[in-house]
């Protein structure tokens, strides 16, 4: 029994993981059968999300894990990491501390906006246009969501709240 969950990866930590995560969003969706109609929509759609997403990636690892076994491959758990690419994941940690200041301050819809620009330019992409264009887009998707269908209301942040905007 080790052996076969040894060949086709499945004591990597890579798929314990995806089991865990798997297994919580499933605990979570139950947990949100209690939730008020309105309110447990949103959350369970995310959660189906995860769910689906997560099994696609599992299955996706069997496949790739036989495909080494079959053709003889090590099995490597982890390539090396670059020191840049360690940096790039220090400076995305850093930024969502910095968002929740941005949420903070000025409220969901500008801090999703600004997380948008400098997350996406921190991981390299350089089209300030495209950049600018597709935080627009998606921080109005945001808001549509929450605002409009789901009509709850925002945090507008310190900075609105003490000048009256």
């Amino acid at each position: 029994m080790v052996r076969y969950l040894q060949r086709y990866g499945l004591l990597s930590a890579l798929f314990l993981t995806d089991l865990g995560l798997l297994l919580l969003s499933i605990f979570l969706f139950v947990l949100a059968a209690d939730y008020p109609d309105m309110a447990r929509t949103f959350p369970r759609l995310v959660l189906v999300m995860i769910m689906v997403v997560t099994l696609l990636d599992m299955i996706s690892f069997m496949r790739d894990e036989k495909a080494k076994t079959s053709s003889g491959e090590k099995n490597e758990e982890f390539e090396a990491v670059s020191p840049r690419q360690r940096l790039k994941v220090l400076y995305m940690v850093a930024l969502i501390f910095i968002f929740f200041l941005f949420f903070l301050f000025f409220g969901l819809s500008a801090g999703t906006f600004l997380f948008l620009l400098f997350s996406g330019w921190t991981l390299g992409y350089r089209r300030l246009k495209v950049l600018i264009f597709s935080a627009v887009i998606i921080t109005a998707f945001v808001y549509i969501i929450f605002q409009v269908i789901m009509k709850s209301f925002l945090p507008e942040g310190l900075i609105f709240t003490l000048t009256g905007g």
